[in-house]
């Protein structure tokens, strides 16, 4: 059984993006919530940042991209 992960609803639309289309890179994640969202690309990589230290996400390093 998983552990349930509390996660808020800005979160949750950058998951939804990640359940459409995976993996993407950071930036790809920008990219694709340029036209959904009126968010800088701080605080789209500030919400997978709070996914990844909740154990929602991972991340692998390549080269500079995550």
């Amino acid at each position: 059984m998983h552990p349930v992960i509390d996660i808020s609803e800005a979160e949750s639309v950058v998951m939804e993006v990640l359940w459409q289309r995976h993996p993407l890179a950071a930036e790809e994640v920008v990219v694709a919530l340029a036209g959904r969202q009126d968010w800088q690309e701080a605080t789209i990589k500030t919400l997978l940042n709070r996914l990844l230290g909740k154990g929602a996400v991972r991340a692998d390093r390549d080269g500079r991209r995550y």
